[in-house]
């Protein structure tokens, strides 16, 4: 029976609630910790501020709210993900609706919210948990604007652009994308004059100027550090790391859908043709293109370009729906769904045929016995419980923090500012005391001079893989002179 999709609200949120609860099912009972960055955002999220070392404040907001009404759990940590990206995709349903029709709004919302990326995100709390958010409204807005041009419009498409940039920079590159709209498609460039449009520019920049502001006092940190992860002062034009970053899009955006993506943009002639097309075309092709070439140029992660996905989705469907290929959308729900799941039950799979999983060809490997080793360190410290838990990265300083429910501290002699507990730790403070360091050294004598006395107590280990077993020595280290 065909389906209405002029009346299919219904059923798209029923087939989102069941993808949805089945997330949620696979929330409370998967059997891994937390991600170290994870922990790390926690950690912000416990200490309120306008930026950080790395990113700006959006994503420490959610999880403080989710935290405040949840609780502290693994669990309550995650969950903004959850709660966020059913609102994403309906705001993208919203935008298809705007541009086209009801069908491609079905399935554009349907589809954004099956993406691999999607389901893998949607089980982690990261920043494009929020950066999707607001750039999806942010788009939603800023295409009323452009087409109706009343106030209001205008207004919110400055409120998300501005909330945009305080969830992560590389918003910036929404700006440049709806700069380009309104100086390729003619009917638009009236915009360019348009007195309205600036506001939102100014809206989103007074939004965005506490986080600037914070920068200033810190010395542009974050951008620094941006500049820094990116590698761009390093050896340049490095291919290695743009096939991987190309290759990444297949996964993340799912092969059929980035295949016909790129077909698209060698149709380019005749999308541009058809100005719905080309709104979403450089909404995706600036972000994507400037991603891209940054991974050439030195390095780029592969979720990076993660906000091209938004328009690129809706720009895909409505491709196929054109042309007839409605059965590639189905297909692609059903497969990434399909991966999904077979990923997330990876360890009960392997178990049910008989695999023993090797520290190689387990994708869960770094987030796993973070808790168990924990314990352990706690028993330990638990006979010397006025000393204080050091360690020597911030992975383990991130989660020892959380799961250990005191503040540890990261090892940092030449007082170098490389993550946000250099920042906000300042060893020289605890001059006197004493300290647990839990290091998988075996040599301390570096670290050992900052100190009167050293001894190690334990060797501690739990096990992982069949091949892999987390393991940490343990030292008491005995009166601290200072660095």
């Amino acid at each position: 029976m065909p389906i209405n999709y002029k009346n299919s609200t219904i059923l798209l949120i029923s087939i989102m609630v069941g993808i949805w609860l089945y997330r949620l099912f696979l929330l409370f009972n998967l059997e891994y910790d937390l991600f170290f960055d994870e922990a790390y955002y926690y950690g912000w999220s416990q200490n309120l501020d306008f930026g950080y070392y790395s990113k700006p404040p959006m994503l420490s907001l959610l999880i403080f709210l989710t935290t405040w009404l949840f609780g502290d759990s693994v669990i309550a940590i995650k969950i903004g993900a959850m709660l966020v990206y059913p609102i994403t995709s309906i705001v993208i349903y919203f935008i298809s609706k705007e541009l086209f029709n009801y069908k491609v709004a079905f399935y554009s919302a349907l589809i954004f919210f099956t993406l691999p990326s999607v389901w893998l995100s949607s089980m982690i709390i990261s920043t494009d948990v929020v950066l999707l958010l607001f750039w999806s409204l942010g788009l939603l807005f800023f295409i009323k604007a452009i087409k109706y041009n009343q106030f209001w419009q205008w207004f919110g498409a400055g409120v998300f652009s501005g909330l945009g940039l305080l969830s992560k920079y590389n918003f910036i590159l929404f700006l440049v994308s709806a700069i380009l709209v309104l100086v390729l498609i003619p009917s638009y460039r009236k915009h360019l004059k348009n007195r309205y449009f600036y506001m939102a520019i100014v809206i989103a920049f007074i939004l965005f100027l506490p986080n600037l502001y914070w920068n200033y006092t810190h010395d542009f940190i974050s951008f620094v550090h941006t500049k820094e992860i990116s590698h761009i002062d390093r050896e340049l034009f490095n291919f290695k790391y743009f096939i991987e970053f190309f290759s990444a899009q297949f996964l993340l955006f799912g092969p059929i859908l980035f295949y016909f993506f790129l077909v698209i943009i060698f149709q380019y002639k005749e999308i541009k043709k058809e100005k719905n097309y080309l709104i979403l075309f450089l909404f995706s092709i600036v972000m994507l293109a400037f991603i891209t070439f940054l991974s050439l140029l030195s390095r780029a992660f592969a979720n990076w370009a993660a906000p091209a996905f938004v328009s690129a989705t809706i720009l895909v469907v409505a491709y196929l729906l054109k042309n007839r290929k409605e059965r590639l959308l189905i297909y692609s729900i059903i497969i990434h769904s399909l991966i999904a799941i077979i990923f997330f039950n990876y360890h009960f799979l392997a178990s049910f045929f008989g695999i023993e999983v090797s520290a190689k060809m387990d994708p869960f490997r770094r987030v796993s016995g973070w808790s168990e080793i924990s314990q352990k360190i706690n028993r330990v410290h638990e006979d010397y419980p006025k000393t204080i838990i050091l360690t020597n990265s911030r992975k383990e300083t991130a989660l020892f923090t959380y799961y250990l429910k005191q503040k540890c501290y990261l090892y940092n002699p030449k007082k170098i500012i490389e993550n946000q507990y250099h920042m906000t730790q300042n060893m020289n403070n605890e001059i006197g005391r004493d300290f647990l360091f839990v290091s998988n050294r075996r040599d301390i004598d570096e670290v050992s001079k900052y100190f009167k006395d050293f001894k190690k107590l334990n060797f501690i280990t739990t096990r992982v893989d069949m091949d892999y077993n987390r393991s940490y020595n343990i030292f008491l280290l005995k009166n601290f002179r200072g660095y």
